[in-house]
């Protein structure tokens, strides 16, 4: 035997970082998992559809997933919360204009301007 001692066997997956610097995050180098990242793109698409064609049946919808990716992005979830506060901002907006053509079509039936036989009543 010789008086020469080996180094203590490092993790068996693999080797140990070198001294003072701090191992990658869980995900990796790119911010974490990004496993939620489809809520974004889903809020912002709803969001749109609100505004263009789909009213309120898709501008509701694009609130809840919109916050529900805002609340992932701060968990670390997700790297996209700025697409889902897009979205509910558009979610937002197709609610009001949803609100504002009742609000007209209620008025414009009140005055007279357009009759129910316009609408096939």
């Amino acid at each position: 035997m010789s008086d020469f001692q080996q180094p203590p066997a490092g993790p068996p997956g693999g080797a140990m970082p070198p001294y003072g610097t701090t191992p990658p995050p869980p995900g990796g180098f790119n911010g974490g998992n990004e496993s939620k990242n489809n809520l974004g793109t889903w809020a912002l698409v709803l969001g749109i559809l609100g505004i263009v064609c789909c009213g309120i049946f898709t501008a509701i919808p694009a609130i809840i997933v919109g916050k529900k990716s805002q609340e992932a992005e701060s968990q670390g979830l997700a790297t996209n919360g700025q697409l889902g506060k897009i979205g509910v901002i558009l979610g937002w907006v197709g609610v009001g204009l949803f609100a504002l053509s009742l609000i007209l079509n209620g008025v414009l039936l009140a005055t007279g301007a357009i009759s129910l036989d316009t609408y096939g009543f």
